[in-house]
């Protein structure tokens, strides 16, 4: 089998950096742990609810509030060396996320009233809907601005953000919760976090370049790039949260409270894609500019494989400790059985293969044809959920996302091959299913009543899956010391 490692120093660069990203969103992991109990034991469940809808609502409207400039930044600031041409393409963005979100901000607040009844299921919710949107602008600049960092390479002062923007949430969460403020009160204290680390970003870039300059030369060629994915924002909007706003719609926001709970868990799965897709966008951006295009697709090949390494054996894990973990971190009222997080957890293994595949596009600058991509997806979302979710409840929402989700990612990966030839290791797959199932079977004989019974079947699994891929000789040789290399990279190890 042809070796599908990338060498040379920029490699060892890559995962150190994918590294540090990763401890970031573990940490983030981590935090949401604190915050999951304290919110469901204070508030009922329907207040959870509301506070779902209001998360999902900012991470899914974001992007298009930004016009997905923070993509595009990256495309047209990586390797750019010339500062007053930096400062001209930020100042240009900047002026268009400043104009389009207003026009957003203002159109929705006409409309808070239907807007509400749209969310919330009910028109009372006014107020949190206007938060709710001021929270979406400060955080499409949150997004932009981590976007221009990126494209700068500084990925560690990037981890160190996010990590001091989450503890600080996680903080002013727990502190509001258990002094009895109402929810209303813990959406404005994100909105001034969240405000506050945004304006730490511009001032970072303000020194490291001065005051971006709002040229629109070349306004058109960036809008081009970045405008087709607003339709594609909203499609992935709509297929991502369909779910939930059906649930409320067809059962009640209870119902979506619990149903969140468990995408909470299954959700995980997203720290192993996002630290890869976080750091795979910039480096291929650079690969593909420089004609380099075999290294290209093995930086794609072994991504990956690495994201499925990690991510097969965690879906099959949560799914196991999850009733035994939620009944401890919540309440009996939010258990939905172990077959919820497993459904759950394989949509989110079919987007992280979505996720890292599809900057294939990207790099090939035809971002015009992802609104067909998703649209037809969406629409299979859509439909489903409207289908199932009468029938067979929040399970039906589960079937509906795995399929969305399982299309994407059957057509980005067969784009991603006719381009670059990607190749898919099948006896790989297999032998690494095999792994987590035999993991699973030992897990499934471990009970678990506390805490300390989840930490030691996290370890007990862990080791036999690691076992399991070397008698299973899952990682070759070769790839055991080039993964030694990696870490001795991200560790100072001492002999």
């Amino acid at each position: 089998m042809t070796e599908v490692i990338p060498t040379g120093k920029e490699p060892s660069s890559f995962f150190r950096d994918v590294a540090w990203i990763g401890i970031a969103q573990v940490f983030t992991a981590l935090t949401g742990l604190i915050t999951l109990p304290i919110l469901t034991k204070t508030y009922t469940t329907e207040t959870y609810g509301i506070w779902t809808q209001v998360g999902v609502t900012v991470t899914l409207i974001s992007p298009v509030a930004n016009l997905h400039l923070e993509n595009a930044v990256i495309r047209f600031l990586s390797g750019e060396s010339d500062r007053e041409k930096r400062r001209r393409i930020t100042g240009a963005m900047m002026l268009a996320i400043i104009m389009f979100g207003s026009l957003i901000f203002v159109g929705l607040n006409l409309f808070a009233p239907q807007v509400s009844s749209f969310l919330f299921d009910s028109p009372s919710y006014t107020t949190l809907v206007r938060l709710t949107f001021l929270w979406i602008f400060v955080d499409a600049f949150y997004a932009f601005f981590i976007g221009v960092l990126r494209a700068y390479g500084m990925i560690k002062r990037i981890a160190a953000i996010q990590t001091a923007f989450v503890a600080s949430k996680v903080a002013i969460i727990v502190v509001l919760t258990l002094t009895g403020f109402e929810l209303q009160w813990i959406v404005v204290s994100n909105f001034c976090i969240e405000s506050i680390f945004a304006l730490s970003m511009f001032v970072m870039i303000v020194k490291q370049d001065g005051l971006p300059l709002p040229n629109i030369s070349r306004m058109k060629e960036y809008l081009a790039f970045s405008l087709p994915q607003i339709p594609v924002g909203i499609l992935a909007w709509i297929m991502g949260a369909s779910d939930r706003y059906l649930i409320t719609h067809f059962l009640d926001l209870a119902h979506t409270g619990i149903y969140a709970t468990s995408n909470i868990l299954a959700g995980l799965v997203s720290f192993f894609y996002g630290p890869i897709g976080f750091v795979l966008y910039p480096v291929v951006s650079k690969t593909w500019e420089e004609n380099k295009k075999t290294e290209t697709k093995h930086y794609f090949e072994y991504s990956t494989r690495i994201f499925l390494t990690l991510a097969v054996p965690t879906v099959v894990g949560i799914a196991l400790l999850s009733q035994p973990l939620l009944k401890l971190l919540t309440t009996s009222e939010y258990l939905a059985g172990a077959g919820l997080v497993v459904l759950v957890g394989f949509s989110q293994l079919f987007a992280g293969i979505f996720s890292i595949n599809e900057y294939i596009i990207y790099l090939v600058k035809q971002t015009r044809w992802l609104p067909f991509l998703t649209i037809v997806t969406a629409g299979i979302s859509v439909a489903l959920n409207w289908l199932l979710i009468p029938h067979f409840g929040i399970i039906g929402a589960a079937i509906s996302k795995v399929i969305a989700y399982f299309v994407l990612a059957v057509i980005v990966t067969v784009w991603a091959k006719k381009v670059i030839n990607y190749n898919i290791n099948f006896k790989y797959i297999a032998k690494n299913i095999v792994a987590s199932l035999i993991m699973a079977l030992g897990l499934y004989f471990f009970k678990v009543n506390n805490i300390l019974d989840i930490v030691l079947a996290v370890f007990m699994g862990t080791t036999i899956y690691i076992v399991m891929l070397f008698v299973l000789r899952v990682i070759s040789n070769e790839e055991k010391k080039r993964i030694l290399q990696m870490l001795s990279k991200v560790i100072p190890w001492r002999h």
